[in-house]
């Protein structure tokens, strides 16, 4: 029981810790065009823009510390619209295959809570939702420098929470962008280089799960963070040794710890990933998603009695077959070793494959 309690933990700070994940992720934007403009015990603000169309296509984007899943994004003018949007991304945000008109209700601390009209936006995983603002400039004014709790509810639940701070610093760049001025505070590899050393390698493979020989693959969602990567140094491995020793799970673990933490998004519909930056060493991959599983049974639903004449001469079961799919998770893990600076390492990592990360070192 303990080890499944410790692997899990170690599996959340893997897939949903700020210091693991958000620096050390891939985005789908360049480094180039990515700053990083505030950090905070809740998380960090960042910004994207377009070096290409000065003006044009400013984000800003903060990624909370404890759920990279969940993240709160303000968009500026574009070339097809003028118009800002807000969006808002979390598990509990519905999905959708097509765009989605819809009414929300913003609360905030200590205001009154605002309706909103909204857009659910196609999502296979973490739900999406839009909401146009109008002006930037008076978006961003409008809106406090920090928020504790800030809910969004669609008929009546809620389905988005966050807490944030820093916008003061946020909003100044984004207002800088918008004015075409070019901003340079630290981008994404000198903001991970902070947290952990830097290299020139690279990790990159497909992840996929199947059940049986003659089984199909069944590979986790494009653009997921369902697979993870520890740096196995050995300040890594003397914190988890002592971690089994005391038999206990820390409330909190250490920074210098989370840096050995990071994950990715599944790139496109067959499951590949890829790392980069890292330095040589050992390593494990952990897959950690959900799959589809195609379940058949049987149900005896009634009875038909059999007379003939007046004289009963047996009974038959009335049979209904039930066939439907359902969703099951699966983790697994396997070790990599990247020999010297600068290789490139290419892994199908896959249920078959898998080794058990309590007993690999």
């Amino acid at each position: 029981m303990y080890r499944t309690t410790l692997i899990k933990t170690i599996f959340a700070c893997v897939f949903l810790s700020f210091s693991c994940s958000s620096f050390a992720a891939p985005l789908s934007i360049s480094n180039e065009d990515t700053q990083v403009i505030s950090r905070s015990a809740l998380g960090a603000w960042v910004l994207k823009q377009d070096l290409k169309q000065p003006r044009m296509n400013c984000a800003i984007r903060f990624i909370p510390l404890q759920d990279s899943e969940t993240s709160f994004s303000i968009f500026g003018p574009t070339k097809q619209s003028s118009s800002a949007t807000i969006l808002f991304q979390g598990k509990n945000i519905p999905t959708a295959r097509s765009p989605q008109e819809t009414r929300v209700e913003l609360v905030q601390k200590k205001l009154a809570s605002t309706p909103l009209k909204a857009q659910i936006l196609p999502s296979q995983n973490t739900g999406i939702l839009a909401v146009s603002t109008g002006d930037i400039h008076q978006t961003l004014k409008s809106m406090r420098d920090a928020e504790h709790d800030l809910q969004l509810r669609l008929n009546h639940a809620t389905i988005f929470s966050l807490d944030y701070d820093g916008l003061a610093l946020a909003r100044n760049a984004m207002l800088d962008c918008i004015a075409g001025k070019t901003v340079k505070t630290k981008t994404l590899k000198q903001a991970t280089a902070e947290i952990r050393p830097l290299g020139n390698s690279t990790i990159t493979g497909q992840a996929f799960y199947k059940g049986a020989i003659l089984a199909k693959k069944q590979y986790p969602p494009k653009g997921s963070q369902a697979v993870g990567l520890i740096w196995m140094t050995d300040e890594f491995k003397a914190w988890y040794e002592q971690v089994k020793r005391n038999q206990k799970i820390p409330e909190q673990i250490p920074e210098n710890i989370l840096k050995h933490f990071m994950s990715t998004r599944i790139l496109d519909d067959q499951g590949h990933f890829k790392f980069t930056n890292l330095p040589a060493g050992e390593y494990i991959l952990v897959a950690n998603f959900s799959y589809e599983k195609s379940v058949s049974r049987t149900e005896v639903v009634g009875r038909t009695d059999v007379y003939v004449g007046n004289q009963h001469i047996g009974s038959n079961d009335q049979i209904a077959h039930w066939s439907y799919v359902i969703k099951e998770g699966t983790s697994f893990e396997k070790p990599v070793t990247i020999p010297k600076d600068g290789d490139s390492v290419n892994i199908i990592l896959d249920k078959s494959q898998i080794m058990c990360f309590l007993v690999c070192f």
